[in-house]
């Protein structure tokens, strides 16, 4: 009786898994088709574009020079 109990709940989860894998996809492409699509399609007639990261107008790159800090033995006794 176990064995064939243990081997009805496999195939139960393996059925379950199954059309668990459906059900995603399913739901998946929903999402893509009603939630990113029109937003992309917006993006598109606006010409915006995301990932356009200009500098100013003043700046010539984002580098920021590292300060130098004073080299003494407390400093250099420090990890960080």
């Amino acid at each position: 009786m176990r064995l064939i109990l243990k081997k009805l709940w496999r195939r139960w989860k393996s059925g379950i898994h199954k059309i668990n894998d459906g059900l995603a996809f399913v739901l998946m492409t929903f999402t893509y088709i009603f939630a990113v699509t029109p937003i992309a399609i917006g993006f598109k007639i606006k010409g915006t574009d995301l990932l356009d990261r200009g500098l100013d107008d003043k700046q010539k790159s984002y580098w920021n020079p590292k300060e130098e800090e004073e080299q003494t033995i407390k400093r250099v006794q420090r990890p960080y």
